[in-house]
């Protein structure tokens, strides 16, 4: 992916990328100081980027200008405009100018940010070719045909595909991989591992999995579609705490049944919480799950998996792990949910993990008090002080 990130504050541009570099290790950044190189042009839209980032204030141009002059350069990558009073007026007419997205300058948090810019450059993605799955050698999808491309990770690409029937489906393909051997193996493995967790789990909590499919050295899984988005988009500013509560159990019920299974999902945070279109919940994406009572012969047992804001101590040094880290884990979206931010943040994936275990636990604002123990109990850092399991957290929510 190659990104243009238009400001005159260097240590903001670098700040930018470092969002970017967490999510696409490889990107390509073409920095522009608009204070050495001059006002924003025309052709400076036309350069071919996927993505351009531009910030305010800007020496001179108004922000608008400058969204029209990359507008006139017709660009194909998305804009996204960073300014510094957060005027929802401004952001609405930059919007009306032509950029895709407005972001308060000084209120960019990691994963809404990173999450953004991953819809937005999907949506831009040229449509699928008739034979969809060609690409990946997945012609013998029974007869879904490819709607367009949801997400693509490092190891597998999701659809949204349509039966013969009109009906609507996620189709998750398993990436062909150039590795030979035992790597090759271990990552087909745990694809198909996810297929075999999650179709032991008949709950509405946990997404529906209809079928497997094995071909050569590839694999995909048609699953249902959760049409009504990630509990991610919906984390812009605090929920009320009803909602919030009413999630938390949704959520504990069906980690509930997992753990009942023997089986904990280790990744658990807002993108992997997905909604029906009648408001009901499921998780997804057990790719890092791990059945209780298997050995760790497919992740290995001292390697860190997972997304370090939402981890426990205990994950995020490579130890031992029970149902506990997954309480751990809703316990930190709780809090993003209540108050509308993380309550730990960092410049490094070590630096985060380090504030789980040794940081104080953040207290709620003073209109949020009554749900401190609750909090505090959910993700101590000692396991010992947590919830023992999810009955015992079902029970403590308030009706």
């Amino acid at each position: 992916m190659r990104v243009l990130i238009v400001d005159q504050d260097r240590a903001y541009r670098q700040g930018l990328l470092y969002h970017l570099q967490v999510r696409w290790p490889e990107v390509a950044v073409d920095e522009y100081d608009p204070m050495l190189r001059g006002p924003v042009s025309t052709e400076l839209g036309s350069r071919g980027h996927d993505l351009i980032l531009l910030a305010s204030p800007l020496p001179e141009q108004s922000l608008l200008e400058a969204v029209a002059e990359l507008v006139s350069g017709r660009p194909s990558a998305p804009i996204v405009v960073l300014a510094e009073d957060g005027d929802e007026f401004l952001a609405v007419e930059s919007i009306h100018a032509g950029a895709s997205y407005y972001f308060p300058k000084d209120r960019v948090r990691h994963l809404h940010f990173v999450e953004t810019i991953d819809r937005l450059i999907s949506a831009v993605e040229p449509a699928i070719a008739t034979d969809p799955f060609a690409a990946s050698d997945t012609a013998q999808v029974k007869g879904f045909r490819a709607v367009r491309r949801l997400h693509s990770g490092e190891l597998s690409m999701v659809y949204l595909a349509q039966d013969a029937a009109g009906k609507l489906a996620a189709v998750k393909v398993l990436k062909q991989l150039s590795d030979e051997g035992a790597q090759r193996e271990r990552v087909f493995n745990r694809f198909v591992q996810e297929y075999q967790l999650i179709a032991q789990l008949k709950h509405p909590g946990v997404v529906s999995i209809s079928d497997l499919g094995v071909a050569d050295d590839h694999a995909f899984i048609i699953m249902e579609y959760l049409a009504a988005g990630s509990l991610a988009e919906r984390l812009g500013q605090p929920l009320p705490p009803p909602r919030a509560i009413d999630y938390v159990r949704q959520i504990a019920a069906a980690l509930g049944v997992a753990h009942g299974a023997g089986i904990l999902h280790r990744d658990l945070k807002p993108t992997n919480i997905m909604f029906r279109a009648d408001g009901s919940l499921a998780l997804i994406d057990f790719g890092l799950a791990k059945a209780l009572r298997l050995e760790a012969a497919i992740t290995g047992s001292a390697r860190i998996f997972g997304t370090p804001y939402y981890m426990s101590p205990e994950q995020g040094y490579g130890n031992e792990l029970d149902a506990r880290a997954d309480i751990y884990s809703l316990g930190v979206m709780f809090y993003e949910m209540l108050t509308g931010r993380l309550p730990y943040e960092g410049s490094s994936a070590f630096g985060v993990i380090y504030q789980h275990q040794q940081a104080p636990r953040p207290l709620l604002p003073d209109a949020l008090s009554s749900y401190q123990r609750l909090i505090d109990r959910m993700f101590a850092a000692d396991p010992q002080k947590r919830f023992e399991d999810t009955r015992a957290l079902l029970e403590a929510l308030p009706t």
